[in-house]
């Protein structure tokens, strides 16, 4: 007796690559999304007024500590009755709640929580790079962003795509609770095709080898990015 048949899974496998482009376009739209919140916060909370200073670190503090599922719903559920207060408060329409599909709730529950902790990741980058590099942007009569754009971030992104790869990783994998608010991706794709099939081990075995896959490939992406970066950065230095 076979505990598993080959063939089911193959043939699932098949079937679940249809949504592919779901988990994919929800992870990386997110970390796109994370790294501005990540790289403003980090530079904000370094160099803004100390209000928002506090802020920036009120937001890693929870973002952090709430679970991915919690903000999740949080996103879908308290944002639609937070818009709602605003138009009986100020009679103020922001925008149909019903019109928002469950792919942008998503898709900012995901952005909110990864971009706490980019802001810490680009914060320990940028104190990778030597403070006399934005000391001497200064000196040439650079502005403050001038040198953070010019010179310390091009040194610093460096620094942060190791733990870059880590978190979007960590996103592919957090994209599997979507499905409690109906976006259909691999692994929601897997339950619902349990439910049709009753096939669980064979169904879930095939959603892990591709999420076995990701992890593979992306881990090569972001190995090639590093060496392609640090090569890149070598020879600006080299021109200059």
């Amino acid at each position: 007796m076979n505990i598993v048949e080959i063939s089911f899974v193959v043939k699932m496998m098949g079937e679940l690559l249809h949504y592919v482009p779901v988990t994919l376009a929800l992870a990386v739209s997110s970390l796109l999304l994370a790294m501005v919140i990540g790289i403003a916060g980090s530079i904000l909370e370094k160099r803004g007024p100390y209000w928002l200073r506090r802020g920036i670190a009120l937001y890693v503090l929870l973002g952090r500590a709430i679970p991915t599922m919690i903000m999740l719903y949080l996103v879908y559920f308290g944002l639609p009755l937070f818009l709602l207060a605003i138009k009986e408060e100020y009679g103020l329409t922001i925008i149909g709640m019903e019109k928002v599909p469950s792919f942008m709730l998503a898709m900012l529950a995901l952005t909110l929580h990864t971009g706490a902790y980019l802001i810490k990741v680009f914060e320990s980058a940028f104190l990778s790079v030597d403070k006399g590099q934005m000391e001497a942007g200064v000196a040439t009569g650079l502005s403050v962003w001038q040198t953070y754009r010019q010179i310390v971030f091009p040194q610093a992104f460096l620094y942060a795509i190791p733990l870059l790869a880590n978190q979007f990783l960590g996103l592919i994998k957090g994209t599997s609770i979507v499905f409690v608010i109906s976006v259909v991706e691999i692994l929601g794709a897997a339950k619902v095709a349990c439910a049709e099939s009753y096939r669980y081990l064979e169904t879930y075995l095939a959603a892990a080898l591709i999420y076995w896959a990701f992890s593979i490939v992306f881990e090569y992406l972001f190995a090639w990015a590093e060496r392609y970066w640090g090569t890149y950065r070598r020879g600006r230095a080299q021109l200059c």
